[in-house]
């Protein structure tokens, strides 16, 4: 299923005439769509957090505590070292939406049932997302941007259809079918 495909679906929902031909095509329906896609896209994806957008990734650690720990000769400072009392920092990947949790790397065997450990997620000095955490190479389990409608289950594209044509009523000033026929039936 295409983009497309999906915003149609949204604007017969609302009973707009016109198709969108491309999202690109400049039209007010595209415009009205493009601006609002990719927000209800991630916003569905972070609230519903459907299992075939997980993902797990290996993290590296970008800071570290000092191996031996911090004393007079190597004191905790704010841009050198993590935050208290985490041990290790790790840069967030682009492709993560909503961290979910921390597991440790299996070395040997694998691990079937690892254990979540804890973590922080906060804002680095650049404005991007940075973990904390206390595992030298952890890996992330976290949902990631789905941009391919193709991918989504049903029940998201439903989710994603009827979420656009809320919205596409609101900015393009069409009610629903079934409220302009009770619309007409006060009126007569």
């Amino acid at each position: 299923m295409s983009i497309e495909s999906i915003i149609n679906q949204a604007l017969d929902r609302i009973g707009y005439k016109r198709h969108v031909g491309t999202i690109w095509e400049g039209s007010v329906a595209s415009r009205v769509a493009l601006d609002c896609w990719a927000e209800t896209r991630d916003a569905l994806l972070v609230r519903t957090q459907p299992e075939w957008a997980r993902e797990d990734v290996a993290l590296t650690f970008t800071k570290s505590a000092p191996a031996l720990g911090y004393d007079e000769q190597t004191p905790w400072e704010a841009g050198l070292y993590p935050d208290l009392p985490w041990l290790y920092e790790y840069e967030q990947p682009e492709t993560c939406l909503v961290p979910l949790a921390l597991k440790p790397r299996p070395h040997t065997l694998p691990v079937w049932r690892p254990r979540a450990m804890r973590f922080r997620v906060k804002t680095g000095a650049d404005q991007t997302y940075v973990l904390l955490g206390n595992d030298p190479a952890p890996i992330l389990t976290c949902i990631v941007h789905t941009h391919n409608p193709d991918i989504w289950y049903e029940d998201f594209t439903e989710l994603m259809i009827i979420t656009l044509a809320k919205k596409f009523e609101v900015a393009l000033g069409h009610p629903q079918p079934h409220q302009q026929e009770q619309k007409d039936a006060k009126s007569a």
